[in-house]
């Protein structure tokens, strides 16, 4: 999964067209009724689906499911409304799927559409999205007067190798609105996990096992650079201790943080060391 999504595509009155009426209308009740983990907040009504569809950023037609939604009201701006969709791409199967990955700003009472992004999540042995696995940030990111970012997240259902070194999951994008295009100006993953010492899929009973789990918190600082604020990556950590002897574990939690400044593009997310920038090596005994 990229983190620096591809170019955003708008599609402005003269290249929208009206899609079949019936077709539509069938896509729009099948990804209803067919997304049973999504809950009543965060699920999308169908004047949004079907004002994405009517702009050809969704498929028309029941035969091109919906793979996962999350729409929502923006408290920012109760009269705007925020959707994520995702569906397959034509060319993709069900071991190697492509999904392209609508990000939309629309009205919140008549769905008309303001702003969009797009872009393709390609799913292998690490990363596949679920039925859940999109949610909307409506956290108070206000990067400059005026401006206000939403984040998008995007979960990995995948179970990944057996025994890795370390996993990751949750990768987050703010996007700020310019216009009828929305940019993606912060990509980091949010969940992680790292071995420390020992071997999680190991039967010797002699060993001890050190791992580390964190989970980032954004915040925004009152510094900034290039017109944005910065913003400080916190991880809260958890370091557990075991012996393959004792039911026994000991956790110890900590925090960690770096400070993240917009460049004038993007934010700078090399010191976070992608990501893992609050391990610790093992403790000398």
């Amino acid at each position: 999964m990229s983190g620096h999504p591809a170019p955003v595509r708008i599609l402005d009155s003269a290249t929208k067209r009206l899609r079949r009426g019936l077709a539509a209308s069938a896509l729009l009740l099948a990804a209803a009724g067919g997304s049973g983990v999504a809950s009543a907040k965060d699920a999308c009504p169908l004047q949004t689906l079907y004002a994405l569809t009517q702009a050809s950023l969704l498929p028309a037609g029941d035969g091109v499911p919906l793979v996962a939604e999350a729409c929502r009201v923006w408290p920012f701006d109760a009269s705007l409304a925020l959707a994520a969709v995702a569906y397959p791409l034509p060319s993709s199967d069900d071991d190697a799927r492509v999904l392209r990955l609508v990000i939309a700003v629309l009205g919140a009472q008549e769905a008309n559409l303001l702003a969009v992004h797009e872009t393709d999540l390609a799913e292998d042995a690490v990363f596949a999205l679920a039925e859940d696995g999109l949610k909307l940030d409506t956290a108070r990111y206000d990067l400059a007067r005026g401006v206000r970012a939403f984040g998008v997240v995007v979960r990995s259902a995948a179970p990944g190798p057996s025994c890795p070194d370390g996993r990751f999951n949750d990768e987050l994008t703010l996007y700020v609105r310019e216009g009828r295009d929305l940019r993606p100006v912060f990509t980091s993953y949010m969940d992680f996990w790292a071995r420390v010492e020992g071997e999680p899929c190991s039967w010797n009973q002699d060993q001890r096992l050190v791992t580390e789990e964190a989970t980032f918190t954004l915040g925004v600082e009152r510094s900034a650079h290039n017109g944005f604020a910065d913003l400080r990556v916190t991880a809260n950590v958890a370091r557990i201790e075991s012996a393959a002897t004792s039911d026994a574990e000991r956790t110890v939690r900590r925090r960690a943080s770096r400070v993240v400044r917009y460049d004038g593009t993007r934010y700078d997310v090399d010191a976070l060391e992608n990501g893992f920038f609050w391990t610790q090596p093992p403790e000398d005994k």
